[in-house]
């Protein structure tokens, strides 16, 4: 009878645990650091992934920075505040996926040129601070993002954990980001709706 696939022997070892296996994969291919045989993703197309990722997170942060710069002072400055926090954590984000990229044998692309057309946040300024389209246009670039590193995550799989827990740390803070914002739509919303309330009145 045939065996499942993948399955050992009975009573042998995992081929984890057989040390001159482990150690002879080990020693192929010493240049690739940390990337080893058993690591089964498709670099290229994966490094290519985080690369977009990359310039999304910095576009993101960029945008961020332009609308909390754009946010009327002072009633407004709590807003401008989480603005800024939120691009503090699109460039620490960006930061993450370049060293991961780096670990894989790439290297991260910040070439400005290149940027806009890898990410897949549209970049929109607001001058005029209309606080409804600031929130609106973050509020879907970070839900773009949720999407994106949701696939990212099923995409990679168990091929290579490391890339994999990178990316859902990257998506909690992105869901916490959209969460917080679309409470902030919500109540811009109900003060449009309501302005008297809006005033105590």
């Amino acid at each position: 009878m045939t065996r499942p696939s993948g399955r050992e022997h009975p009573g042998s070892q995992p081929a984890v645990l057989r040390t001159r296996e482990v150690r002879d994969r080990a020693l192929c291919d010493l240049d690739d650091g940390p990337v080893t045989p058993s690591n089964r993703t498709d670099l290229t197309a994966g490094t290519r992934l985080l690369n977009v990722l990359l310039a999304s997170m910095v576009v993101s942060a960029l945008q961020y920075e332009q609308h909390a710069a754009a946010v009327p002072a002072p009633s407004a400055r709590p807003l401008a505040d989480f603005l800024r926090a939120c691009a503090d954590r699109d460039r620490d984000s960006a930061r993450l996926l370049a060293a991961r990229i780096r670990q894989l044998g790439a290297t991260g692309e910040y070439d400005p040129q290149h940027l806009g057309a890898r990410s897949r946040i549209a970049f929109r300024a607001f001058p005029d601070g209309d606080l409804t389209a600031i929130v609106t246009q973050n509020l879907v670039g970070a839900r773009i993002l949720v999407q994106t590193l949701q696939e990212a995550v099923r995409w990679v799989g168990d091929d290579d954990p490391t890339t994999r827990r990178l990316l859902e740390r990257l998506l909690e803070t992105k869901e916490d980001q959209a969460g917080r914002l679309s409470a902030q739509s919500a109540h811009q919303q109900a003060a449009r709706e309501h302005p008297a309330a809006r005033h105590g009145t």
